[in-house]
């Protein structure tokens, strides 16, 4: 992985959670990241979470709608520095009531 990242300027991984009656980012259509959001962990161990200069791209959040049908939040990282990707692990999922249901869709990287 170090000889990639040596050889890369940029790096680009998508990440989708499937949602079934439970919020993951937003807790509303304004898309604004919600205080329980979920954060992620770098390859190089750094946390990216919702405010910070890492904060990944929403490009679909509709895991906010609650009517018992499954919903997606795509999550898009692109970042000039390819050592932070891939992502390693996923924190804050919500643990929420039994009618809620998540799937973890992770992406490949692509390192240019």
């Amino acid at each position: 992985m170090n000889f990639i990242h040596l050889l890369s300027t940029e790096a680009v991984q998508h990440i989708i959670i499937h949602c079934l009656n439970v919020s993951v980012w937003a807790h509303g259509p304004t898309q604004q990241p919600s205080s329980s959001s979920v954060s992620f962990k770098a390859w190089s161990g750094e946390q990216i979470k919702p405010g910070d200069l890492l904060e990944p791209l929403i490009t679909r959040d509709d895991c906010w709608i609650k009517d018992g049908h499954w919903h997606q939040t795509h999550f898009l990282f692109q970042s000039q520095d390819p050592t932070l990707l891939p992502i390693i692990d996923v924190h804050n999922l919500p643990t929420a009531e039994p009618s809620a249901k998540i799937h973890l869709e992770v992406g490949p990287v692509c390192f240019l």
